[in-house]
C-alpha cells in the first residue's frame, strides 16, 4: 500500500512537470521560428486587372552562397500576373537584393508588350556565370523568354525578356547542366 501511494505521488509530481517542460520548449520553438522569417517583397502594382498584394507561384535555385528566387507578383485574376518580382541573397539567406523583371508586361519598368506574366522558373548558368529566369509570357498566343543576370544574380542587370519559345505552350521549366563532363 505504502508504494502504492509513492508511486501515485510521483505520477502527480512528475507528470505536470513533464508537461510544463514539454509546453516551454514548443513556445520556444515557435517564438524561434517566427522570428527567423524574412519577407523578401511585396507587390507595388495597382492595375484593376489584378488581386494585389499578392506574392505567388515561387520558385528558388542556389548555387554556393548565392539564393535566387522568382515569383508572380500582382496575380491577374484570369490567370497570370502584373510581373516577375525577384530576390538575391549572396550569403545563405543573411541578407537580400530584390526588385521586378524589365519589359515583361504592360505594367512593368519599362514595360513589355505581354499583358501578363506567368510560371517563373530559376536556374544557374555555371559556365557562363549567368542567372536565368524563365517565364511564359501571355498575350493571345503564350510566349516563353528568359531574363538574364550575370551580376552573380544581384538583379542590378536583368535583361529585358529573350523569347526562346511560343505558341500554345503551359507550365515552363528550366535547368543547367552544371556538371564537370557537360558538352554544354
Amino acid at each position: 500500500m505504502h508504494i502504492r501511494r509513492l508511486t501515485r505521488r510521483t505520477l502527480l509530481v512528475v507528470f505536470p512537470l513533464l508537461f510544463a517542460l514539454v509546453f516551454a520548449l514548443v513556445v520556444q520553438i515557435r517564438t524561434a521560428s517566427a522570428a527567423s522569417l524574412i519577407q523578401l517583397s511585396s507587390d507595388p502594382f495597382t492595375n484593376s486587372s489584378s488581386q494585389h498584394r499578392t506574392e505567388v507561384e515561387p520558385d528558388t535555385f542556389s548555387f554556393g552562397s548565392t539564393l535566387v528566387t522568382a515569383f508572380q507578383t500582382g496575380r491577374i485574376f484570369n490567370g497570370g500576373s502584373s510581373d516577375i518580382g525577384w530576390a538575391t541573397s549572396n550569403n545563405n539567406g543573411t541578407t537580400w537584393t530584390k526588385g521586378f523583371l524589365p519589359g515583361t508586361t504592360t505594367f512593368a519598368n519599362p514595360p513589355g508588350s505581354f499583358s501578363a506574366i506567368s510560371d517563373p522558373s530559376v536556374a544557374f548558368d555555371a559556365a557562363h556565370n549567368t542567372w536565368l529566369i524563365l517565364s511564359l509570357g501571355i498575350t493571345s498566343n503564350q510566349t516563353v523568354v528568359v531574363s538574364r543576370s550575370t551580376d552573380s544574380g544581384l538583379g542590378h542587370t536583368w535583361s529585358n525578356p529573350i523569347t526562346v519559345a511560343s505558341g500554345s505552350l503551359d507550365k515552363t521549366w528550366i535547368v543547367c547542366d552544371n556538371t564537370s563532363t557537360s558538352p554544354f
